[in-house]
């Protein structure tokens, strides 16, 4: 998927702006290792390594919608930045936890609007508002779970570790979204049992 090989220095940036956001001690940049998608097996690289919305892959891969749960929000004129999780089913098990950074600027403003309710997954909203977009992987991540995010994907403050990825999307061509997916360790995801059929 990359010609040379991420490292954490090269993908650093990324990881740093987007954590930055929603600032936590607990998270840190020098304990997550940067991977190739070929390094990552089983449920976690069918649910990361594609470039389809997270959205639509986590439906297939759990037979239901996936509903949105907004914990934080920031707002900095156009920056628009969101920690989320996104549930299996209203009331389900969490199955993503992440973050959220939106340029406004680059969308309708029916598609701004319907993300600032807050409502509806990113992805839904912008396949059914019909924006022509494109979903690039900036970096596939092991990632810790000694922190919140652990606590978020219901593991407490965890040993050992899950996969996410670093994502960009571009809308109508610009570079609109930034996003950190996170998703629960392979043993905790027993609701994927269909391969998604993207």
């Amino acid at each position: 998927m990359n010609e040379a090989r991420l490292t954490l220095e090269t993908a650093g940036a990324w990881l740093g702006e987007v954590l930055s956001q929603f600032p936590d001690e607990r998270v840190r940049i020098e304990g997550i290792d940067v991977l190739e998608g070929g390094e990552i097996e089983g449920s976690p690289r069918e649910l990361l390594v594609h470039t389809h919305h997270m959205t639509v892959t986590l439906e297939q891969a759990y037979g239901q919608p996936v509903h949105l749960e907004v914990l934080e929000v920031k707002r900095e004129g156009e920056n628009y930045a969101r920690k989320l999780i996104l549930r299996a089913g209203e009331g389900g098990p969490v199955v993503l936890a992440g973050i959220m950074r939106f340029r406004l600027e680059f969308v309708r403003p029916e598609v701004r609007e319907a993300i600032l309710e807050a409502r509806t997954p990113l992805g839904r909203i912008l396949i059914e508002n019909d924006v022509l977009r494109r979903i690039e992987t900036v970096a596939f991540l092991r990632f810790p779970l000694d922190n919140s995010f652990g606590e978020l994907l219901g593991l407490g403050e965890a040993d050992g570790f899950t996969y996410g990825r670093i994502a960009l999307i571009f809308c109508d061509g610009e570079p609109a979204v930034e996003l950190l997916e996170i998703i629960p360790p392979e043993e905790r995801a027993g609701g994927a049992t269909k391969e998604p059929d993207l």
